[in-house]
């Protein structure tokens, strides 16, 4: 997508998702639910794609853009569908999740709450768009008794609830919940020092929790919220890789692993860029959307919009892409260099993720036959950051009890008794599988070096390279199209994998065994995993480099598979 982020844009795109979105919709007064949006796998009604239709219309007739004379009837019939689906408690379900849930219903009041906001100063003679605004603020009003005492299950939910609570107070000030609000925000803001939320989810959560202190901090006049907001947002502006995408490494959510542009941030930089002016969060948003394949969160950032209107210009706006940062208190090292990006990770197995624009190593992953588990798989108990070098230490303790055989009792044990006997028993102890791996910056990437310093002699072993599928994988001889899953071994030299013009070149090939899959390895499931193979004692050095060659275009884009 290379037009600019504006609000014309953005309805452009909204319109459409609302046309499509009215297809869902059901239209058969005979049907229960009559009126709502349905799920597209099983046809029942949805609550939260309800809201979605009512939101996504309400945004385009408080922006002008002229629908369909039956348009705002469809929206009076998905209204009254909300309600009909909203439980006697005034809380809806996530149908396939969550029922008489407080947090989702929080996600829908924080929405109807902007439409009332912005909505509430269209006039005009059409009665229709009066009735709209009645129903969603009786839905609101239902809805905030509900979440006053209903409760949440993961941490961000607290804040959604706060904020939705926040704003149907400001709409309707006879409404007694600020004593649940305090009791929220009595909790503090879960940002730690580095900028990490608790759930460190920069593809999904981040946007949600800063979104809800976004609405707090406008409505509750929060300036310590805008404070924590503003560490995150930077931080994530570090989490980047230069294609846009997120590094999610650390995620305790969903997200995790997944290589995404994280577009709910855009409405959150805008957000913030209005209420505390901050031209590189106006940059961020704006470079956000040229990255993202698909517009992303259309409804908040058209809110965004319609709040603050069009982001200045900030093209001569630098974003953070040439820095180093140790981040010790949540585990990571970051390299940016432009179009190269590096993260190193602690307390993992998957101990490395490096990309060159679009090449990406997803993870690399360093593994011993050597009583399975932890113990043999390297798990960066420890990180030191000095003198430019990252060095990541496995004690090879993982596993209770390994390395080490268990030895007879001599006495009867009965069948129940095992488990709790285990402690009883005496070990015959080996020496751990401790090894290091040491990252140090070079010209256009990195030098690994791979040492183990304690354990057994002759244990085979190896570094697991994953690569996202969709490259070209070239040696000095041999040039192919790996398939997701497909397992190579590097025996010796170098190889490549291209991806359009980017490209990873791995050099320091080795090859001491041929296993194809070792024991308790983690598979490869949709990877194209490169392998280097040791026996220890093992001493290696190799290097990943990332560079663009326009002779590589032959190769096809991670993009387009």
């Amino acid at each position: 997508m290379q037009c600019l982020l504006s609000l014309s844009h953005v309805l452009s795109h909204l319109e459409s998702a609302y046309r499509e979105s009215l297809g869902s919709q059901l239209t058969d007064p005979h049907r229960q639910g009559f009126g709502a949006v349905v799920q597209s796998d099983d046809g029942r009604p949805w609550p939260g794609g309800t809201v979605n239709l009512i939101v996504a219309g309400a945004y385009l007739h408080i922006a002008g853009v002229h629908l369909a004379d039956t348009s705002l009837d469809r929206l009076l019939r998905a209204a009254e569908a909300l309600l009909a689906l909203q439980r006697p408690s005034g809380l809806i379900d996530l149908p396939t999740v969550n029922i008489d849930s407080a947090p989702d219903t929080g996600f829908a009041v924080q929405q109807l709450c902007t439409v009332l906001e912005l909505g509430r100063s269209i006039g005009g003679k059409d009665g229709r768009w009066a009735q709209l605004l009645d129903k969603i603020g009786h839905f609101i009003r239902r809805a905030a008794v509900g979440m006053r005492e209903g409760g949440f299950h993961t941490p961000n939910h607290r804040w959604v609830i706060a904020a939705a609570l926040t704003q149907a107070q400001a709409l309707y000030p006879d409404l007694n919940v600020a004593d649940a609000v305090d009791a929220y925000l009595a909790e503090g803001i879960d940002v730690d020092a580095e900028g990490f939320y608790i759930e460190r989810s920069i593809g999904a959560y981040d946007a949600v929790n800063n979104r809800s202190w976004l609405l707090l901090a406008d409505h509750h006049h929060l300036s310590a919220a805008l404070d924590a907001v503003g560490r995150n947002l930077a931080l994530d502006l570090h989490l980047l890789h230069a294609d846009g995408t997120a590094e999610t490494g650390l995620s305790h959510r969903q997200d995790l692993g997944r290589r995404e542009v994280p577009t709910g941030l855009i409405p959150c930089y805008l957000l913030y860029n209005r209420l505390r002016p901050t031209p590189v969060f106006a940059r961020a948003a704006q470079w956000l959307w040229a990255q993202a394949e698909a517009p992303g969160n259309l409804l908040w950032t058209c809110y965004a919009l319609l709040k603050g209107g069009d982001p200045a210009a900030e093209a001569d706006i630098a974003l953070p892409t040439d820095f180093v940062c140790h981040l010790p208190l949540n585990g990571i090292w970051r390299l940016r260099r432009g179009p190269l990006s590096v993260s190193a990770f602690q307390h993992a197995t998957r101990l490395l993720s490096f990309a060159h624009g679009q090449a990406s190593l997803s993870a690399v992953r360093i593994d011993q036959t050597y009583f399975g588990g932890d113990a043999g798989h390297f798990v960066s108990d420890k990180m030191d950051v000095a003198d430019g070098r990252a060095v990541l230490r496995s004690e090879g303790r993982g596993r209770p009890r390994r390395p080490g055989y268990e030895l007879p009792l001599g006495y009867v044990v009965h069948p129940d008794r095992w488990s709790e006997a285990l402690p009883e028993r005496e070990l015959r102890v080996l020496p751990p599988a401790v090894s290091t791996l040491t990252l140090e910056e070079v010209k256009g990437g990195l030098s690994l070096r791979y040492r183990t310093v304690d354990g057994e002699h002759g244990v085979a072993a190896q570094a697991i390279l994953d690569f996202e599928p969709g490259g070209i994988w070239e040696t000095a001889d041999t040039r192919l199209r790996p398939q997701p899953g497909q397992v190579l071994f590097l025996k010796e030299g170098w190889g490549e994998m291209r991806y359009g013009s980017d490209v990873i070149r791995v050099e320091g090939g080795a090859y001491a065994h041929s296993m194809w899959r070792m024991r308790e390895s983690e598979p490869p499931r949709g990877a194209v995993r490169l392998l280097l193979t040791f026996e220890t004692p093992v001493d290696h050095v190799w290097r990943l480099i990332g560079y663009s060659s326009p002779d590589a275009v032959t190769s096809c884009s991670r993009r387009e598979i």
